[in-house]
């Protein structure tokens, strides 16, 4: 079962489904045990809050990306345990603490964390 497990895992990185499909083939795969996917601790303080990544060229809006905090929280306790597995080179974020980040955002922390401009070229990353 674990293989089917690593698969489902490539599939949610490869975006060939959503992590709501992988929640459903997992429960099929262990329908009596503890879901794999449950929400973290403390994530109703992050209700409503959204990680945005925008991506302007020339001026012109080219990305948008609008990701629920309580998604990248999941998303982020999963990468970090399987994803040096699939991708050596993420073995370097295990030095930042994710889990720091995440409390303070918990206790209200909002607006950009990061920005990046290269000559006409704009990305943006931010909480709200």
């Amino acid at each position: 079962m674990k293989e089917e497990m690593k698969k489902i895992l490539q599939m949610v990185e490869q975006n060939k489904i959503t992590v709501e499909e992988a929640e459903k083939l997992l429960d099929v795969l262990a329908p009596d045990e503890e879901p794999a996917i449950s929400p973290p601790v403390g994530s109703e303080s992050l209700k409503g809050k959204f990680l945005r990544v925008r991506v302007e060229e020339k001026g012109e809006q080219k990305v948008q990306v609008n990701v629920p905090l309580s998604i990248v929280e999941v998303g982020l306790k999963i990468g970090m345990q399987v994803g040096p597995q699939f991708a050596p080179e993420l073995e370097g974020l295990k030095n930042i603490d994710f889990q720091q980040l995440m409390e303070a955002i918990r206790e209200g922390a909002s607006g950009k964390l990061v920005e990046v401009k290269d000559g006409e070229e704009l990305v943006e990353v931010y909480v709200d």
